[in-house]
């Protein structure tokens, strides 16, 4: 007897509490405006990745290789007989005596052999390590992406402004990698 008066108790101030509490509209309001509002930022954004992994516009293809304790880039080329030719060069920082001698470029971040690319060419690099993990990162450009040995990454880039541009391999790959520099030229 006790318990069902106990259980009716609890019952009736439960229907009070939730008749008083109980607002279909305003549940339905708090449900559906967060629903809209994620899918406001949703469209946009799905967009946006589409067009991150969207490659179908290339021009230019550079192949980086991420090597101990230098960069090596290889690209298809026209020489003078309209011949296709696999260009390959490696990219070495200089010394300071070099530097010197030279009389231009910054300690540590000047290179050999500076990458052109294009100015106002879709450009795709792509990405890989003979050895151990490298980041190709030139920050000014827009550009960082890792260098995997056994996998290729792809980065591609729409350069909109002329210039030098440095970057450095920013993973830590071992004990000289703070000598990976990396030198793109725009033009």
């Amino acid at each position: 007897m006790k318990n069902f008066l106990l259980d009716s108790f609890y019952d009736l101030k439960f229907r009070i509490s939730f008749n008083s509490l109980h607002n279909s509209k305003l549940e339905l309001l708090w449900n559906i405006l967060p629903i809209f509002c994620l899918s406001l930022i949703a469209g946009p954004s799905f967009m946006l990745l589409y067009l991150i992994e969207d490659f179908s516009s290339i021009m230019y293809i550079v192949k980086v290789v991420g090597n101990q304790w230098y960069w090596t880039y290889e690209f298809l080329d026209y020489n003078s007989t309209n011949k296709l030719d696999l260009v390959s060069f490696d990219s070495v920082m200089l010394s300071e005596s070099d530097l010197i001698a030279q009389n231009y470029g910054f300690r540590l971040l000047e290179v050999n052999n500076r990458l052109k690319i294009m100015y106002l060419v879709n450009t795709c690099f792509l990405v890989t390590s003979t050895d151990v993990l490298h980041s190709w990162a030139v920050p000014s450009l827009g550009l960082k992406t890792d260098a995997c040995p056994g996998r290729i990454n792809r980065i591609a880039v729409w350069p909109s402004r002329q210039g030098v541009f440095y970057g450095q391999c920013s993973e830590i790959c071992g004990i000289n990698h703070a000598y990976m520099p990396i030198v793109c030229v725009v033009q």
